[in-house]
């Protein structure tokens, strides 16, 4: 299956578009060196398949439109299009190895069934989807058009188990421009520096709190940068539970409402490190929480 299209004149049109500049992409990419970029504009290089995604997302083009891919996508399509190497599945499916990815890709093996909802999770599509990329894959026919993208299965249930034509509920999607890697920033954001979590602490809490492996460190991070746009129904309650936010802050895609949620949780934050405080400005911390109890309490505050 041919790989997607690098268009370097579409994308160096959309660059100046957006007014970014070739050094602010290659920093976006993590690339030291801004030639690069100048490299992938005038075709003397191509960029990583794994990069298409992010380039096209930095100049706020859909990446197939900007780089479209001929054809329906394979397992290496998928993984490229999260913008994830075979290197980083090794965490996804906790072999330490991208070796079952590898073989799968190449045709040689296919997936064990406990490793294809962790993969859908991080590729951000469907069970359904990501095994008719693994047809695809072994030269195989699949359906003309993927199927929606659904709901991962829990980590223990079987894929193949499910009864046909069961009803799938659809992978909850960031609507509007307040998307996850926005509202993870925002509350990461409204966290101390010296108390804000790495992404793999962020997956461990996850898990821990939720009481399933759904979430890893490589996966969190696609989330926060925006590599990964949709996710599951309970990737998106653990990544919820991590951050001690409900899940509902990102299944909304009302900005005023996901918003509040965070200048709550950052108040919060406040709170707790007043109350520590102790003795300490007892007084000041008393008429403050008086006033944050009338504030969410409904009754107005009587003035002798």
């Amino acid at each position: 299956m041919p790989e997607r299209r690098f268009d370097a004149s579409g994308f160096r049109s959309a660059r100046v578009g957006k007014g970014m500049t070739q050094a602010q992409v290659a920093a976006a990419l993590g690339v030291k060196d801004p030639s690069v970029v100048s490299r992938y504009e005038s075709g003397d290089a191509t960029p990583p398949p794994e990069k298409l995604a992010r380039l096209a997302a930095l100049v706020g083009e859909r990446v197939d439109d900007l780089f479209p891919r001929p054809g329906l996508p394979t397992l290496t399509d998928l993984r490229c299009d999260a913008g994830m190497t075979q290197k980083d599945t090794a965490a996804v499916t906790q072999t330490g190895s991208p070796s079952p990815v590898r073989a799968a890709e190449g045709g040689r093996r296919r997936l064990a069934p406990h490793y294809v909802a962790p993969l859908a999770a991080a590729y951000g599509v469907g069970v359904d989807e990501l095994l008719a990329a693994e047809k695809r894959s072994f030269g195989e026919d699949a359906a003309a058009v993927p199927p929606e993208p659904h709901a991962r299965l829990p980590h223990a249930q079987q894929p193949h188990a499910q009864a046909p034509h069961a009803p799938q509920p659809k992978a909850r999607q960031p609507v509007g421009s307040y998307s996850v890697a926005k509202k993870i920033t925002a509350l990461l954001e409204g966290t101390a520096e010296h108390d804000r979590p790495t992404d793999a602490e962020l997956a461990e809490l996850g898990n821990a709190r939720t009481g399933r492996t759904v979430l890893s460190g490589p996966l969190v991070t696609s989330l926060r940068l925006g590599r990964a746009t949709h996710a599951g129904p309970e990737v998106l309650e653990a990544l919820a539970a991590a951050l001690d936010v409900p899940a509902m802050f990102f299944e909304t895609g009302d900005a005023d409402v996901a918003a509040v949620v965070t200048s709550l949780r950052t108040a919060r934050i406040g709170l707790n490190a007043v109350a520590a405080r102790g003795a300490e400005g007892a007084s000041q911390n008393a008429e403050l929480m008086r006033w944050v109890a009338d504030m969410f309490g409904g009754a107005p505050r009587h003035r002798p």
